[in-house]
């Protein structure tokens, strides 16, 4: 799976988590979440057409996706957001890597963006954000 194809996957997977989050973090997060979810749904999109664009296959999103816990209210929906972000700076760490130079610039950016919202949800700063087998070198 290229790593594109591997960014637009976690991008499916944060709108369905996103739905989750909004449903259960409560009323004083549920605007943000909404928001992040509709941020998921445009990034989603993006990348379909790049790939697309790429004559690339663009594989449709689950109906459903596993949750990495149980998410039962306010704390844990926050916790599954800022898990969320995470899986998907690890997911954009990986295309800064593999796309071309010319792209590489917009892909970082899409990997800070995710470092910044991960840390809004509760997640604990990383030394190198996507790159866990990095954060222990230091």
């Amino acid at each position: 799976m290229s790593a594109l194809q591997a960014a637009l996957h976690g991008e499916q997977a944060a709108v369905y988590a996103f739905g989750v989050v909004g449903g259960q973090a409560g009323t004083a997060h549920r605007a943000a979440a909404r928001s992040a979810l509709a941020q998921h749904a445009l990034q989603r999109d993006l990348l379909a057409a790049r790939l697309s664009a790429a004559r690339q296959r663009v594989d449709p999103a689950a109906a459903a996706y596993a949750l990495p816990f149980e998410v039962d209210g306010g704390a844990s929906a926050r916790a599954l957001a800022a898990h969320v972000e995470s899986g998907l700076a690890a997911a954009y760490a990986d295309l800064v890597g593999a796309c071309d130079p010319a792209r590489r610039s917009e892909a970082a950016g899409w990997l800070a963006t995710s470092v910044l919202r991960a840390g809004t949800w509760g997640a604990d700063p990383v030394p190198f954000p996507g790159l866990p087998e990095r954060a222990d070198a230091t």
